[in-house]
């Protein structure tokens, strides 16, 4: 045999040897597929509150329509919206609403109901559970990748 032959046979078993070692390999490996849904959720309404200060008191502008449930976004923090009621003060009728931060603190915040630019957009506000049916919510639809 020649010096040709011979690297020849070698690099056909050497291919042949690779081949196979790859095919094994490739026996193993499993693709997931994935795949992208549209899910349906409900989230708090959640609006931003401002400060003005009136006659000395600092109230919080809020959306007219605000009711219990709502999230209100005042400067860096949320807080969820537990009552309204109306109380007396220094001898004048003021509206007050019983907020709670994500620490599970509660205050009492007097109010104005105005509706504004500051005020009038959507924000995306926390995802509520799927059996909680009684809190203000909207739908929203996300995508989520699932494997199958």
């Amino acid at each position: 045999m020649n010096r040709r032959g011979f690297f020849t046979v070698l690099m056909a078993a050497l291919s042949g040897a690779l081949l196979a070692a790859d095919a094994e390999a490739q026996v193993g490996v499993r693709r997931r597929a994935r795949r992208r849904v549209r899910r349906r959720i409900r989230r708090r309404i959640r609006r931003r509150a401002v400060t003005r200060v009136v006659l000395g008191r600092p109230f919080w502008v809020v959306p007219f329509g605000m009711v219990v449930g709502w999230e209100l976004m005042h400067e860096n923090r949320v807080v969820v919206v537990k009552e309204t009621k109306i109380i007396e003060r220094e001898g004048r009728k003021v509206e007050v609403a019983v907020v709670q931060d994500d620490k599970g603190k509660t205050e009492e915040v007097e109010i104005l109901r105005e509706d504004n630019a500051d005020n009038g957009k959507d924000l995306e506000g926390s995802r509520l559970a799927d059996d909680d049916k009684s809190t203000p919510a909207v739908d929203a639809e996300i995508e989520e990748e699932v494997d199958e």
